[in-house]
Protein backbone atom coordinates (compact mmCIF):
# COMPACT_ATOMS: atom_id res chain seq x y z
CA UNK A 1 0.00 0.00 0.00
CA UNK A 2 1.66 3.24 -1.10
CA UNK A 3 2.08 6.24 1.18
CA UNK A 4 -0.60 8.34 -0.56
CA UNK A 5 -3.20 5.81 0.61
CA UNK A 6 -2.13 5.91 4.27
CA UNK A 7 -3.06 8.15 7.19
CA UNK A 8 0.31 9.15 8.60
CA UNK A 9 -0.07 12.34 10.62
CA UNK A 10 -1.77 12.94 13.94
CA UNK A 11 -4.27 15.53 12.66
CA UNK A 12 -5.42 13.10 9.94
CA UNK A 13 -6.16 10.49 12.61
CA UNK A 14 -7.78 13.09 14.89
CA UNK A 15 -10.21 14.21 12.17
CA UNK A 16 -11.26 10.64 11.41
CA UNK A 17 -11.72 9.91 15.13
CA UNK A 18 -13.85 13.02 15.72
CA UNK A 19 -16.02 12.88 12.59
CA UNK A 20 -16.06 9.15 11.86
CA UNK A 21 -18.53 6.39 12.54
CA UNK A 22 -17.18 3.62 14.78
CA UNK A 23 -18.16 0.00 14.28
CA UNK A 24 -16.93 -2.75 16.60
CA UNK A 25 -16.40 -6.43 16.00
CA UNK A 26 -14.70 -9.21 17.95
CA UNK A 27 -11.33 -8.72 16.18
CA UNK A 28 -11.33 -5.08 15.06
CA UNK A 29 -12.76 -1.63 15.62
CA UNK A 30 -13.18 0.37 12.42
CA UNK A 31 -13.72 4.13 12.18
CA UNK A 32 -14.87 5.49 8.82
CA UNK A 33 -15.04 9.15 7.85
CA UNK A 34 -15.57 10.66 4.37
CA UNK A 35 -12.50 12.51 3.10
CA UNK A 36 -13.58 14.01 -0.25
CA UNK A 37 -10.42 12.82 -2.03
CA UNK A 38 -11.98 10.10 -4.19
CA UNK A 39 -9.72 7.41 -2.73
CA UNK A 40 -9.61 5.57 0.54
CA UNK A 41 -6.84 6.33 3.02
CA UNK A 42 -6.03 3.76 5.69
CA UNK A 43 -4.62 4.05 9.20
CA UNK A 44 -3.77 1.14 11.49
CA UNK A 45 -3.52 1.21 15.28
CA UNK A 46 -2.17 -1.57 17.46
CA UNK A 47 -1.82 -0.58 21.09
CA UNK A 48 1.13 -1.30 23.32
CA UNK A 49 -1.23 -2.77 25.90
CA UNK A 50 -2.36 -5.30 23.30
CA UNK A 51 1.16 -6.27 22.16
CA UNK A 52 3.99 -4.97 24.37
CA UNK A 53 6.76 -5.90 21.93
CA UNK A 54 7.25 -3.71 18.84
CA UNK A 55 7.84 -6.64 16.50
CA UNK A 56 4.46 -8.13 17.53
CA UNK A 57 2.67 -4.81 16.90
CA UNK A 58 4.40 -4.50 13.51
CA UNK A 59 3.42 -8.06 12.57
CA UNK A 60 -0.24 -7.34 13.35
CA UNK A 61 -0.03 -4.08 11.36
CA UNK A 62 1.38 -5.92 8.33
CA UNK A 63 -1.43 -8.47 8.53
CA UNK A 64 -4.01 -5.68 8.81
CA UNK A 65 -2.55 -3.97 5.73
CA UNK A 66 -2.89 -7.21 3.79
CA UNK A 67 -6.49 -7.58 4.99
CA UNK A 68 -7.15 -4.01 3.83
CA UNK A 69 -5.74 -4.83 0.38
CA UNK A 70 -8.16 -7.76 0.14
CA UNK A 71 -11.13 -5.71 1.38
CA UNK A 72 -10.33 -2.57 -0.61
CA UNK A 73 -12.95 -0.53 -2.41
CA UNK A 74 -12.44 3.05 -3.54
CA UNK A 75 -15.10 5.24 -1.94
CA UNK A 76 -13.23 8.33 -0.72
CA UNK A 77 -13.05 7.50 2.99
CA UNK A 78 -10.53 7.73 5.79
CA UNK A 79 -10.53 4.36 7.54
CA UNK A 80 -8.84 3.65 10.85
CA UNK A 81 -8.52 0.00 11.82
CA UNK A 82 -7.83 -0.67 15.50
CA UNK A 83 -6.77 -4.19 16.47
CA UNK A 84 -8.44 -5.97 19.36
CA UNK A 85 -7.03 -8.95 21.23
CA UNK A 86 -8.31 -11.63 18.83
CA UNK A 87 -6.47 -9.97 15.92
CA UNK A 88 -3.12 -11.11 17.31
CA UNK A 89 -3.72 -14.74 16.32
CA UNK A 90 -6.45 -14.54 13.67
CA UNK A 91 -5.50 -15.55 10.11
CA UNK A 92 -5.38 -12.83 7.46
CA UNK A 93 -8.43 -14.28 5.67
CA UNK A 94 -10.48 -13.95 8.85
CA UNK A 95 -9.25 -10.39 9.40
CA UNK A 96 -10.17 -9.49 5.80
CA UNK A 97 -13.66 -11.00 6.16
CA UNK A 98 -14.28 -9.09 9.39
CA UNK A 99 -12.94 -5.88 7.87
CA UNK A 100 -15.27 -6.21 4.85
CA UNK A 101 -18.22 -6.89 7.16
CA UNK A 102 -17.45 -3.89 9.38
CA UNK A 103 -16.95 -1.58 6.39
CA UNK A 104 -20.33 -2.64 4.97
CA UNK A 105 -21.91 -2.04 8.35
CA UNK A 106 -20.32 1.40 8.70
CA UNK A 107 -21.44 2.43 5.22
CA UNK A 108 -25.07 1.42 5.84
CA UNK A 109 -25.74 4.54 7.79
CA UNK A 110 -25.27 6.45 10.92
CA UNK A 111 -24.47 10.04 11.53
CA UNK A 112 -20.83 11.09 11.76
CA UNK A 113 -19.55 10.47 15.25
CA UNK A 114 -22.19 7.80 15.95
CA UNK A 115 -21.02 4.57 17.52
CA UNK A 116 -22.35 1.34 16.07
CA UNK A 117 -21.86 -2.07 17.57
CA UNK A 118 -21.44 -5.01 15.23
CA UNK A 119 -22.32 -7.72 17.72
CA UNK A 120 -25.37 -6.78 19.73
CA UNK A 121 -28.14 -4.72 18.14
CA UNK A 122 -30.24 -4.84 21.31
CA UNK A 123 -27.43 -3.37 23.42
CA UNK A 124 -26.99 -0.61 20.85
CA UNK A 125 -30.71 0.14 21.08
CA UNK A 126 -30.52 0.29 24.88
CA UNK A 127 -27.53 2.62 24.69
CA UNK A 128 -29.49 4.89 22.34
CA UNK A 129 -32.41 4.97 24.82
CA UNK A 130 -30.02 5.95 27.61
CA UNK A 131 -28.61 8.78 25.51
CA UNK A 132 -32.12 10.01 24.67
CA UNK A 133 -33.02 10.01 28.36
CA UNK A 134 -30.18 12.36 29.35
Amino acid sequence: MDRSRRLRKGPEFDTAYQKGTAVRGPLLVVRVSPNGLGRDRWGFAVGRRLAPLAHDRNRVRRRLREAARQADGEQGRDIIVVAREGALTAPVAELAAELRRLLRRASKGGAPGERRFAGDAEAAGQEQKQEDGR
